[in-house]
């Protein structure tokens, strides 16, 4: 009987250094927007409000909520990320492009401004510069990452005269 008591208590006490082990790593959060340094900045209701609003392709109400946001977090990233996509889904090219630059300014390896201004580059026929994000994008993301296919995509499809979805 002995031997058999002695192998349950070794077994559980295994078992027990086994799950400590398992579970005491650290827990990161998903859903991220880029994985950039914005993602340490406590978002706003309106952020979360805008990207709501984006993804019903309401672009304009996007960019109130986003402005609001943005006076008390102007130094996140993400939401001059998204205030470029607004911009350049309703067509204003200038000021996406200006709130890209921000977005870039504030974190040079953010992969979601790198993609959109890609894209905005694709849009203007600014094929070169689309390709050097992709190449900035290539080097951020070396074990890849969705921002390059699709803008690796999106250069693709510009060069045999598709137009870009994003």
């Amino acid at each position: 009987m002995r031997p058999l008591k002695f192998y349950n208590y070794f077994k559980s006490k295994i078992i027990l250094s086994l799950l400590i082990i398992l579970f005491s790593h650290p827990v990161y959060s998903a859903g991220s927007d880029s994985g950039n340094s914005s993602d340490s900045i406590s978002k706003s209701t309106y952020y979360y409000d805008a990207l709501k609003l984006i993804k019903k392709k309401s672009f304009k109400a996007a960019v109130e909520n986003l402005n609001k946001a943005e006076e008390n977090q102007k130094k996140d990233a993400d939401i001059y990320n998204y205030l470029g996509f607004s911009y350049r889904k309703m067509g204003n090219m200038k000021l996406a492009a200006v709130n890209y630059e921000k977005a870039l300014d504030i974190d040079p390896k953010h992969k979601g401004a790198l993609e959109y201004q890609g894209e905005m580059y694709i849009t203007l026929g600014k094929l070169d510069k689309a390709k050097a994000n992709l190449k900035k994008l290539s080097s951020i993301c070396f074990l890849g990452c969705s921002e390059e296919t699709i803008l690796k995509k999106s250069i693709l499809n510009s060069q045999k005269g598709i137009k870009s979805n994003y």
